[in-house]
């Protein structure tokens, strides 16, 4: 039987396990197998708290962009997927499995059953808040884990084939199959939940690894920032800045912490994370020297993001904002400030852009040595802009998506990888920058691969 072993639905049977034991109180009074999904808002708000499943996002973009190099050994102590995403292998799956593909669709079940859960739940005027705002948490989890798929699983958009979208699984179903729809309705599905959400949504969560209004703006600017829509992007960016633009001042920040930085800090917006902490923190990752050595006398990113110099003058990341050892992918006021920016010098509002970009650089140097940029306008500031994007969201899941929005300009870059003499590369507007779509999925989907 076909269907049994699609993988979108081994995913979603998989799930159900996991329902176990993310929202066991409720379980342990359910036997029956078929009453082990959640029937109350509590329940349904144990479900989306799963933070190992709504909150993690793949680290496959960041393996495959161009912030860091890595030794021969390194590279070949990696798993074999990894080791194929990093050099753009024609193949970077030979079992067929492809576990970033799994679990971001792992995040679509999720989100389709606290949706359908909601539908049969009639709240009272007690219930409506709570209610309102689960289904715009379910709606906001399941844009981004589509939104997710589009970055890792197709061009980018204006490079795209136009039939090759993503599958968009709307129902918890597992009998229901979704084909690749195209390029068009995988975006457009991605705004039109978000656009929902919105007015179910909280202005700003108590809990910052849930969604709130701020994060659905922020989410929206960077699919439309994706897309080169910069009106919208600074459209979105302002709104949400208008609901909060705490900065932390690094010069307050204790310099000789491991990681560089706490948890749920002041600026995150949104938290989730890579679900492999491998890419920066490997023992022979080291970040570009290009990169290192950009940071200006006084900018305290330099020793907050990085460790010291080793014997070779290489020099590592540790400057997550999750605190720990996996890396945040979130959404936080800096890139928010970034992200108008851009839109705005590119839509020829230089002041507000010089504005953006000074509030935050003030907030990374050391007391008294910032100074203001001023005197640069047009192509100059955009290329400042860029390359202030570039140093402040060092390792934070952005740098791939750039890469790809960033081909067909002035901006584009050839990238390389050099291990022990062996050169791989990766052009510009290159079919690698999809990756193929799992071969089991293929088989038991019927659907087009992406070609390489």
């Amino acid at each position: 039987m076909k269907n049994i072993t699609n993988p979108i639905l081994t995913i979603m049977i998989i799930s159900i396990i996991h329902l176990l034991s993310s929202c066991q109180d409720f379980l342990d009074e359910k036997p029956s197998t078929d009453l082990v999904v959640p029937d109350n808002l509590e329940d349904i708000q144990a479900l989306l708290d799963n933070e190992y499943i709504m909150n993690r996002n793949s680290d496959m973009g960041e393996v495959a962009s161009d912030d860091y190099f890595i030794s021969k050994q390194e590279w070949e102590s990696w798993n074999e997927i990894t080791r194929n995403a990093h050099v753009w292998a024609d193949i970077i799956s030979p079992t067929g499995r492809f576990v970033s593909w799994n679990s971001l669709y792992e995040q679509v079940f999720y989100a389709n059953v606290a949706l359908e859960q909601l539908d049969d739940i009639v709240p009272d005027s007690n219930e409506q808040v709570d209610w309102d705002r689960l289904r715009g948490s379910a709606l906001f989890y399941r844009s981004s884990a589509f939104y997710n798929l589009l970055r890792i699983f197709t061009m980018p958009y204006h490079l795209a084939d136009p039939d090759l979208g993503i599958p968009l699984k709307l129902s918890a179903d597992v009998n229901k199959l979704a084909k690749r729809s195209s390029i068009e309705d995988s975006y457009a599905q991605v705004i039109a939940d978000l656009e929902v959400a919105l007015d179910l949504l909280p202005s700003r969560a108590t809990i910052a690894t849930r969604p709130s209004k701020q994060a659905v703006y922020g989410l929206l600017a960077r699919v439309y920032l994706s897309m080169g829509d910069y009106q919208k992007v600074f459209n979105y960016t302002s709104l949400a800045l208008e609901l909060g633009n705490e900065l932390m001042d690094y010069a307050n920040l204790e310099q000789g912490n491991t990681f560089g930085f706490k948890r749920l800090n002041e600026e995150v917006v949104y938290c989730s994370y890579f679900s492999s902490g491998s890419i920066g923190y490997s023992s022979d990752t080291f970040i570009l020297s290009e990169i290192y050595e950009s940071y200006a006398a006084g900018d305290l990113r330099k020793s907050l993001f990085f460790t010291q110099p080793n014997q070779d003058g290489h020099v590592k990341f540790r400057g997550t904002y999750m605190g720990n050892l996996y890396l945040f992918d979130g959404i936080a006021t800096d890139e928010l400030l970034l992200n108008r920016a851009e839109a705005a010098v590119r839509l020829g509002n230089e002041e507000l852009a010089l504005e953006d970009l000074n509030y935050l650089l003030e907030h990374r140097f050391e007391v008294g040595k910032f100074e203001p940029i001023a005197g640069i306008s047009g192509e100059d500031l955009l290329e400042r802009i860029l390359e202030e994007r570039r140093k402040e969201l060092v390792f934070r899941g952005l740098r791939w998506e750039d890469l790809r929005r960033l081909t067909g300009s002035q901006y584009e870059k050839i990238v390389t990888r050099d291990l022990d003499g062996e050169i791989y590369t990766l052009e510009p507007g290159s079919p690698k920058y999809a990756y193929p779509i799992p071969l089991d999925e293929l088989q038991l989907n019927d659907m087009k691969q992406n070609p390489r």
